[in-house]
Formats: C-alpha cells, structure tokens, sequence
C-alpha cells in the first residue's frame, strides 16, 4: 500500500504541479493576511477575550 502511493511521487511532471499548486496557494494566504484593511479585524479578534470578561462580569 505505501509502495503504491509513493511510486506516483517519481513522476516529475505530477510533483512539479502539486509544488506549484502549494506555493499559489502560499502566496495567497499571504496576501489575505497582509492585505490593506485587515488591521481592524485582527483588532476585533485581538479583544475579543476581553470583551467576553466583561462580558461575563456584567453578568454576576
């Protein structure tokens, strides 16, 4: 079973596409975190906790 699925990693052509695939797709993770107008919401997320403290103290 192993031996079946490494064969197909000799092929050259079928590496190359998935290595190409991955790096897209690592390039556009990074352009979504650092894009222009993500600062607020990394904001939001970053009080996040604290607001769910007062949250929880306004309650009791």
């Amino acid at each position: 079973m192993k031996q079946e699925g490494l064969k197909y990693f000799t092929d050259l052509h079928l590496t190359s596409i998935g290595l190409m695939i991955f790096f897209v797709f690592f390039i556009c993770v990074l352009v979504w975190v650092f894009r222009k107008n993500s600062k607020y919401f990394y904001n939001e997320m970053q009080n996040m906790p604290l607001k769910d403290q007062e949250f929880t103290d306004a309650r009791q």
